[in-house]
């Protein structure tokens, strides 16, 4: 179809014509692309201004965070788990850790934390807590800082905040 490129002998001060790409004929392929198209998305997205993150205006801590903060800080951890009645242990997990950094404990946290935490509220610790905390951190509501220390993550505590507002 195409010829080789050794087979191409370009004459002196002439420039070479080669296609950018192929369009298939029209009943293979339902819209062909120009490049004139092309060009025109190119023009339209280099008209419009550039923004980067440090042009938009610095926000504060999220307020909702927050207020979800000074929310659990006003409970006792059994009784957040019995208002919210989460059964799971990832579950578990996530809303006593939140309550474990909202009432100043150690952030990163780590899992002999979540034990006192646990016998705090009168709740057996997970049994298997390796495999608690990675369905906790495969669902985005735990962050891992190191091997063996974890932090709750803005999911987190968006998942906390909309469980606490439903008992309103």
């Amino acid at each position: 179809m195409w010829p080789k490129p050794s087979q191409i002998t370009p004459a002196p001060n002439r420039e070479i014509d080669i296609p950018l790409f192929a369009v298939r004929p029209e009943p293979l392929c339902r819209a062909a692309i120009t490049q004139e198209y092309r060009d025109q998305e190119v023009d339209s997205a280099l008209a419009a201004p550039l923004t980067t993150p440090l042009d938009q205006p610095k926000a504060s801590a999220p307020s909702g965070e927050e207020a979800t903060k000074s929310v659990l800080a006003s409970y006792g951890a059994a009784e957040l788990l019995n208002r919210l009645r989460w059964e799971t242990h990832p579950e578990k997990i996530l809303l006593l850790a939140a309550w474990h950094e909202a009432r100043g404990g150690s952030a990163p946290w780590k899992s002999a934390d979540m034990d006192t935490v646990f016998m705090n509220a009168k709740e057996r610790p997970p049994a298997n807590f390796p495999r608690d905390i990675k369905t906790a951190i495969k669902s985005g509501w735990i962050h891992t800082h190191t091997p063996r220390t974890y932090s709750v993550t803005r999911t987190g505590w968006n998942k906390i905040s909309e469980a606490l507002s439903k008992l309103h």
